[in-house]
C-alpha cells in the first residue's frame, strides 16, 4: 500500500510540474505576442510620422534626437548660394573652438507643390481611374494600373496575328475606347465643345499618345520588322479611335489659333532591344498614354 501510495504522489508531482511549465509557456508567449503588437504599432506610427511629414529628412532626425538643447547663437546665411554658418563652438558640448570660427552647411530649399500642380496631378488621377472604370464596365481587355499614367491593352486582342489589321474584336475595343475617350477629353483639351460640367481655367493635357511597345532584336528582319509592325498598330488604332468618334481628332492641346497648337491625340512608338526577343509582332503592347500640362 504504501508503494502504491508513493507512486501515486511521484505522478501527481509530475503533472504539476508540467501544468506549471505549460502555464509558464503561455504566460511568456503571450507577454511576447503584446511585446510584437507593441512594436509594430510603434513601427506602423513612425512610418505614418515620417511618410506624412512634410520634411521627411527632418522628421528622421527629430525621432533620433533625444536631447535637443536650446543654444544662442549668431548665424549667417547666404539665402543665393544656400548656405549656412554657425560658430564652432555651437556644435560641442564644452568651449571648445573660437568664436572667430564656423561651420558652414549647404541647405536647399522646402520643396512646395503649388495648387496648380496638385491640381494636374488630382485631375490625371480622377481621368484614368474613370476611364479605366468605364471602359471595364463595357468588358473592355484593358490592363495594367491607372496610376501609371496609361491604359494598356495587349495587341493580341486587338489585332489578327501578325498583321496590322484590327480583329473584329478589335475593332470593337476600339470604338468603346473612343465613345469613353470623346465622353472625357472635351475637358482637358481645346477645339471642341466641353460639356457643362467642364471646370473653366483647370488642368489641362498636353498630349494623349496611342503607344505600340515591343521587344525586339534589332539587328535581325524580324527584329526590324517587329518595329515596323508596332508603328503600323499604332497609327491604325489611333485611326479606329478618330474615325468611330471624330470629335477626337478635332481635340488640341492649346487653342487653335495658337501657333504652338498641336492635335491632342498623337501616335509614337517604343522598340527596345532585347537578346532572344520573341518573333515580330509577338508580345506587343497597344497604350493610350496621358500626359498633362506642368
Amino acid at each position: 500500500m504504501r508503494r502504491k501510495r508513493s507512486r501515486a504522489v511521484d505522478v501527481e508531482e509530475g503533472e504539476s510540474y508540467y501544468v506549471s511549465m505549460t502555464d509558464m509557456m503561455v504566460g511568456v508567449i503571450f507577454i511576447f505576442i503584446i511585446m510584437l503588437s507593441y512594436f509594430a504599432f510603434e513601427f506602423r506610427a513612425s512610418t505614418a510620422r515620417l511618410v506624412g511629414a512634410k520634411q521627411p529628412e527632418t522628421a528622421a532626425l527629430l525621432q533620433t534626437a533625444g536631447n535637443l538643447k536650446s543654444r544662442n547663437a549668431d548665424l549667417e546665411v547666404d539665402y543665393q548660394a544656400r548656405v549656412l554658418c554657425v560658430p564652432e563652438a555651437l556644435l560641442s558640448d564644452g568651449d571648445s573652438g573660437t568664436p572667430t570660427e564656423r561651420r558652414c552647411f549647404s541647405f536647399a530649399q522646402p520643396a512646395q507643390a503649388s495648387a496648380q500642380a496638385i491640381a494636374t496631378v488630382d485631375a490625371r488621377r480622377v481621368l484614368l481611374d474613370s476611364l479605366d472604370a468605364d471602359l471595364r464596365d463595357a468588358g473592355a481587355p484593358v490592363s495594367g494600373d491607372p496610376a501609371s499614367g496609361s491604359l494598356n491593352f495587349k495587341a493580341e486582342k486587338l489585332f489578327l496575328p501578325g498583321s496590322a489589321n484590327l480583329s473584329p474584336e478589335g475593332g470593337k475595343v476600339a470604338g468603346q475606347v473612343a465613345v469613353t475617350l470623346a465622353r472625357r477629353l472635351p475637358c482637358l483639351g481645346y477645339g471642341a465643345p466641353a460639356s457643362a460640367g467642364c471646370t473653366p481655367g483647370g488642368p489641362r493635357l498636353m498630349v494623349v499618345n496611342v503607344l505600340s511597345q515591343t521587344s525586339l532584336d534589332v539587328f535581325t528582319p524580324e527584329g526590324q520588322m517587329a518595329a515596323s509592325l508596332a508603328l503600323q498598330r499604332a497609327a491604325v488604332f489611333h485611326q479606329a479611335l478618330t474615325g468611330a468618334q471624330p470629335l477626337l481628332a478635332k481635340l488640341r492641346n492649346a487653342p487653335p489659333e495658337q501657333g504652338a497648337s498641336q492635335p491632342l491625340l498623337r501616335v509614337a512608338s517604343v522598340g527596345q532591344s532585347a537578346e532572344g526577343a520573341s518573333k515580330a509582332g509577338d508580345d506587343q503592347t497597344v497604350s493610350i498614354q496621358f500626359q498633362m500640362v506642368p
